[in-house]
């Protein structure tokens, strides 16, 4: 499990365990401390990492040369990171990922027209071998006569890394055209995405924007990618649209009209339900299902709604709650 924070408290990392907990990290670097709180979703209370025991990860945490903080959780036993010397550190990082032996860093992406006419892919990326085993840049971007990308966000699907958003020094970068390094084969392609033939929003295509919030879903048309917020040309982005990684085909899924998110981040719990949480100077969440859930889900909900899992189990039995929810309703 990974993590690229900073020492902004505005915006922690947000995951979801356990089904129903929403977890957000705050990392300080002036204090050198992590801070979790968990809301439950089912219960709508909060409480502290602290609280629950048995659930403190080991960590690995390094900084990039300019202070960002990547966090690797590991389990017990596995070998310490090598000491890595701070002039080798990665400049930045947009993201990391967790591939075989190796934890993956990305940091500026450059895109050249230099060789024959051909697009090259060249991006900062810095790996760490797991088992001790030192650490090496495998790619670095070019410096001269080349398109600079940065702030954008990445997306891990199997081997692939799908580079998606961002800005180069005077523009956004659209996102019809989507950069993919291969983990596997070290290599590059480019996916060239096709419009929402179905969409009623004003443009076939996700706007432009840095700093998307990204996950990946199943659905019976084969994997997709969500990407919800971000920054545009003129403003916030409240829209949410999904790529079908079968077609390449976009999906338009919703915006949130009623307020503009100055932060927005994904996570998803249960099967096709995603998290949303942002900030309009004080801290909101919001939630919407990708798809129809099941029934067994809905009932779920409704327990929740009308909180009955405060009742003894002798009340849910005359209720007609199926025993099987029982454990579910005690977490």
């Amino acid at each position: 499990m990974l993590v690229r924070t900073s020492s902004q408290n505005d915006d922690p990392k947000f995951e979801c365990r356990d089904g129903w907990r929403l977890f957000f990290t705050k990392e300080f670097e002036c204090r050198n401390a992590t801070e979790t709180h968990i809301y439950n979703v089912f219960t709508s209370t909060w409480s502290t990492l602290d609280e629950l025991d048995n659930f403190l990860p080991n960590r690995h945490v390094f900084k990039t040369r300019y202070g960002k903080r990547i966090a690797y959780e590991y389990e017990d036993g596995e070998d310490l990171l090598p000491d890595i010397p701070r002039p080798e550190h990665p400049l930045e990082c947009y993201g990391s990922t967790v591939y075989g032996d190796y934890l993956y860093t990305f940091g500026d992406l450059s895109i050249s027209e230099e060789f024959g006419g051909d697009r090259r892919f060249f991006c900062e990326i810095f790996r760490i071998h797991l088992k001790g085993m030192g650490h090496e840049y495998i790619s670095r971007p070019l410096l001269h006569n080349s398109d600079r990308r940065f702030d954008y966000s990445i997306v891990v699907v199997a081997e692939r890394v799908f580079f998606i958003g961002g800005q180069g020094f005077d523009q956004l970068v659209d996102l019809v055209e989507i950069p993919v390094f291969n983990l596997k084969t070290l290599s590059w392609s480019t996916v060239n995405t096709k419009p929402d033939r179905c969409s009623k929003s004003v443009q076939n295509y996700p706007e432009a924007r840095v700093s998307p919030s990204c996950l990946v879903i199943d659905t019976p048309n084969g994997q997709e990618i969500v990407i919800a917020g971000g920054n545009g040309k003129f403003d916030n982005c409240t829209d949410i649209w999904a790529l079908n990684l079968r077609t390449y085909e976009w999906r338009f899924i919703n915006v949130i009209e009623e307020i503009n998110l100055m932060i927005m981040r994904v996570a998803q719990s249960h099967p096709h339900c995603m998290y949303i949480y942002g900030t309009t100077g004080h801290f909101e969440i919001y939630r919407m299902w990708l798809q129809i859930p099941r029934l067994e889900t809905m009932c779920l909900e409704a327990i929740s709604h009308y909180r009955l899992y405060k009742l003894p189990e002798t009340d849910l039995i005359r209720f007609r709650v199926p025993p099987r929810f029982f454990e579910e309703l005690k977490k």
